[in-house]
């Protein structure tokens, strides 16, 4: 007995629960006035401009332990990810900046007769997690042999 009392009461719990309530068209557009729609912020989602390189140019042979990487402001960048390596896969990196916010950067400790790679890609750090940054420009330089 007690068991189809509990049915029954669980059962009109549910029928009365689940009623919609009713509210006129007035009563829902005040309703909604209360909470406005979120507006997307879209340029949160587009990434910034991919760098363009200016010196050394590519193959370019230098003839000193240090060199000036020059690049040229990105669109929307906000800061630059820059990375030189002595290897094209970027392995064996020489010198990495994030977030640096100039658009050249002196490297020094260079080795004679070797060939450097470079690259740098523009950071927009608040934009949502897949658009931070763009596509990376790249470039290599070689330095003069020693005599």
């Amino acid at each position: 007995m007690k068991f189809l009392v509990s049915i029954l009461i669980f059962t009109t719990t549910l029928i009365v629960g689940t009623q919609p309530l009713a509210m006129n068209k007035e009563e829902a557009i005040d309703m909604n006035a209360l909470f406005p729609p979120l507006k997307a912020n879209l340029s949160l989602g587009e990434r910034p401009a991919k760098p363009e390189l200016t010196a050394p140019s590519f193959f370019q042979k230098i003839n000193a332990s240090k060199v000036t990487l020059e690049w040229k402001a990105a669109p929307a960048a906000e800061s630059y990810h820059v990375q030189v390596a002595t290897d094209p896969n970027f392995k064996w990196l020489i010198n990495e900046k994030q977030l640096f916010k100039a658009t050249t950067l002196e490297v020094d400790g260079l080795e004679s007769g070797k060939h450097y790679f470079w690259r740098v890609s523009s950071m927009k750090p608040e934009n949502k997690k897949g658009f931070i940054q763009s596509a990376f420009s790249s470039s290599m330089f070689a330095t003069e042999s020693a005599k």
